[in-house]
C-alpha cells in the first residue's frame, strides 16, 4: 500500500515539475530563468519570505535579496542536473522519499492526534498541589507554589498528554491485525 501512494505521490510530483513552465507564466513576472525554468516574482517573495519566517536574524538588504537568489538558481541548477542524470529513478533517492513521506505523515498525524489531546487534556488544582507537596518534601527549600504553579501545570499537562498519546498507539496495536513469523524472525 505504502508503495501504491507513494508512486501517486510520486506521479504528482513528476507531474507538478512538468507543469511548471505554463503554471509560472500564469503567476506573473518572470524574475529569473534557468535553462527551460522560469521563476516568477511571487514565487522569489513566497520562498523569500519563508526564509525570513525560518531564521529570525535575517537581515533583508538588496545584496541579501541576491544572494538568497543566487541559492535558488544554485537549487535549480542542481536539481536539472539530478534529473538529467534521472537520479528521482534510482532506488536510493525512492526509498529516501518513502522514508521522508512516512516520517511526515507520522509527525502530521502526531501534531493532529496532540492537538486534539491537549484540547481535552486539564489539570486540577489538587494535581498541582500534590505534586508541589511531592516535591517539597525532597527539597525544603522550594520557592513557594505561587511561583511554581504555572511551571507545575505545564509539566503535568505534558505528562499527561505524553501518557495520553503512549496509550492511543498501544490502543492502535490492540485493535490490529498482526502477525509476526517468529521462525523467519529467528533465523535471520
Amino acid at each position: 500500500m505504502v508503495k501504491r501512494l507513494f508512486g501517486v505521490f510520486m506521479l504528482g510530483l513528476f507531474l507538478s515539475f512538468s507543469a511548471c513552465g505554463n503554471q509560472q507564466e500564469e503567476n506573473g513576472e518572470v524574475l529569473a530563468k534557468i535553462n527551460d525554468f522560469q521563476m516568477t516574482l511571487k514565487e522569489f517573495k513566497t520562498q523569500l519570505a519563508a526564509n525570513l519566517e525560518f531564521e529570525k536574524d535575517f537581515k533583508l538588504t538588496r545584496e541579501a535579496k541576491e544572494e538568497f537568489l543566487n541559492s535558488l538558481i544554485q537549487k535549480e541548477l542542481l536539481i536539472q542536473e539530478a534529473l538529467k542524470l534521472k537520479l528521482e529513478r534510482k532506488k536510493k533517492f525512492i526509498e529516501a522519499i518513502e522514508r521522508y513521506w512516512e516520517a511526515t505523515l507520522i509527525k502530521n498525524l502526531m501534531e493532529l492526534k496532540g492537538k486534539e489531546i491537549s484540547a481535552t487534556t486539564y489539570v486540577s488544582e489538587e494535581e498541582i498541589q500534590a505534586r508541589y507537596d511531592k516535591m517539597k518534601k525532597s527539597n525544603p527549600d522550594l520557592p513557594p507554589l505561587v511561583d511554581m504553579r504555572t511551571q507545575l501545570q505545564d509539566k503535568i499537562k505534558r505528562e499527561q498528554k505524553t501518557r495520553d498519546l503512549a496509550k492511543w498507539i498501544e490502543d492502535l496495536r490492540k485493535s490490529a491485525v498482526i502477525e509476526i513469523d517468529q521462525k523467519l524472525l529467528s533465523e535471520n
